[in-house]
């Protein structure tokens, strides 16, 4: 296996006693890193309880064997990944453990991946069918952030710039183009002054991951500029390891007292251009539902809505809107594609063909539709699955990579697993160029799930998302969408809703 320079690959016997071997490795790194010691403490019980969920529930009893572990710097924190081929990790099969339990705690089962959840950002799960599975940790560093690095003059000023008047058009001429290094800390501070400390992208607050990732390319970010060289805004193309070369369009802020001279349209203008120089396949946007007023700015730069993700997240203050704080955020996904395959070729199901073909035809795109499936095409015998838990939004993404026969047992007891852990709402991503998805897509469906849209990808990837809704019930009147075809599509995905169809069997009811 070939390991990229930046990353450490250790292979370990599948016993317990080289576990201290691992988190030495481990604590090393995170040392280098700048890694405070209670960050550190808190990766090494992350090691110590995944190694001992691998070494007693991946092997048979004797088994002398070796897995691996790679360590891999990043830019916003470290990812941990351990790869072995020893029997599918099934999380269903071990039992939630209850933090209220009166139970001995050093005996309670579950307290292992409890705690692995508890310790890390993010965990996921990945299994690949005969070449073994892999579970992925991920670990943010927080450095100093915006509030540990503003002044308190510098703070009065920023609280003082919110309660001030926009400045009349004209009144500063402006430039816009690529951030520089050195203006890391003036963004953040804009971000700031903007949003306070309530935007949904945290890393907009920390100077040293913005300036990092741009360095890195992992962030493209586009400033516009005084003339006397005061950040007046920002906005940037975040690229994802999920498709990197359709990346997505965020961390969109104009400061208080510059909105309304134009800095915002002038910013996309600039980064839609470049991208379609890159040659990066398309941009999609997410925009909240609580208020129409951010796609309304991303209708108006020609992005398209593609589908609804429902209570996608925490809910969130806004400034001048009260509302229940109980509520969850929607997301309107919006996208333009600025170099689509001539080619694209989907495999959409019967069921859904008519909204789908409505989104593309609103997209401008004319994809070829395959109304019927050969019945030549057959499942592999194991499926790979990848499963992605975002503990912060309590939501999860369930990715069928690779249709296997066991494609439905394994995704309903990844389902199963995750809204008995209460996760609120479960997405399920499938491969529209795939022709099973179109055969499995009413099988997902009697599980609960439902109709959300299109993820827009790169040359011919996008996916069909369906999504679950863990006993959360959406007031869909609340759901503000911007669009014409936006309102159309979210009654369609409500007459799907089987809470609004009066079919949904109840929670957890697949086992």
């Amino acid at each position: 296996m070939e390991i990229p320079k930046n990353k450490i690959l250790l292979t370990l016997p599948n016993k317990l006693k080289y576990i201290t071997l691992a988190q030495s490795l481990v604590r090393e790194m995170a040392t280098i890193m700048g890694y405070f010691k209670a960050e550190i403490l808190k990766l090494e019980l992350a090691i110590e309880e995944s190694i001992k969920n691998i070494v007693e529930h991946s092997f048979a009893p004797g088994e002398e064997t070796t897995f691996d572990m790679i360590i891999e710097p990043h830019i916003a924190g470290i990812i941990i990944q351990f790869k072995d081929k020893g029997f599918p990790f099934d999380p269903t099969e071990i039992p939630d453990y209850d933090p209220k339990s009166k139970s001995n705690v050093l005996e309670a089962k579950g307290l292992g991946t409890f705690l692995i959840k508890q310790l890390v950002d993010e965990v996921t799960y990945l299994n690949l069918g005969r070449n073994g599975k892999e579970i992925v940790l991920f670990k943010y560093l927080n450095r100093q952030s915006i509030k540990d690095i503003i002044t308190k003059r510098e703070l009065e000023k920023a609280e003082a710039d919110k309660k001030k008047h926009a400045l009349s058009v004209g009144a500063k001429k402006f430039m816009v183009r690529k951030m520089k290094p050195e203006e890391a800390i003036a963004v953040s501070k804009c971000a700031y002054t903007t949003y306070g400390l309530t935007y949904v992208h945290e890393d907009i607050y920390f100077p040293e991951r913005v300036r990092e990732m741009n360095i890195k390319g992992e962030l493209i970010s586009y400033v516009a500029v005084s003339d006397n060289n005061e950040i007046m805004g920002h906005i940037a193309l975040e690229i994802e390891k999920r498709d990197p070369n359709f990346p997505q369009l965020g961390m969109a802020f104009v400061n208080p007292k510059f909105q309304g001279h134009g800095c915002m349209r002038e910013m996309n203008t600039k980064m839609i251009e470049d991208a379609e120089m890159d040659n990066f396949y398309g941009i999609y946007a997410r925009g909240v539902t609580t208020h129409p007023f951010s796609q309304k700015v991303i209708n108006k730069f020609g992005f398209n809505d593609t589908a609804i993700f429902l209570s996608s997240g925490v809910g969130r203050e806004y400034k001048g809107i009260s509302d229940d704080e109980t509520r969850r955020e929607s997301v309107v996904i919006m996208a333009q594609y600025l170099h689509p395959s001539i080619e694209m070729k989907i495999y959409p199901p019967k069921e859904h063909i008519n909204i789908i073909r409505k989104i593309y035809k609103n997209l401008n795109l004319k994809p070829k539709f395959s109304d019927s499936v050969s019945k030549g095409i057959t499942e592999k015998n194991q499926s790979i699955i990848k499963v992605n838990i975002d503990n912060l939004n309590h939501i999860a993404i369930i990715t069928v990579i690779e249709f296997g026969k066991d494609v439905l047992f394994e995704a309903k007891k990844s389902l199963n697993d995750l809204c008995h852990k209460r996760y609120e709402t479960i997405y399920l991503h499938l491969k529209l160029r795939d022709p099973l998805t179109a055969i499995y897509s009413s099988e997902f469906e009697k599980m609960n799930f439902f109709f959300s849209g299109i993820m827009p990808g790169s040359d011919n990837s996008d996916e069909l998302v369906l999504q679950y809704l863990n006993n959360y019930i959406v007031d869909y009147e609340k759901v503000k969408i911007n669009s014409d075809f936006g309102n159309e599509l979210k009654e369609y995905i409500k007459s799907q809703d089987p809470q609004t169809k009066n079919t949904f069997l109840g929670k957890c009811k697949n086992d």
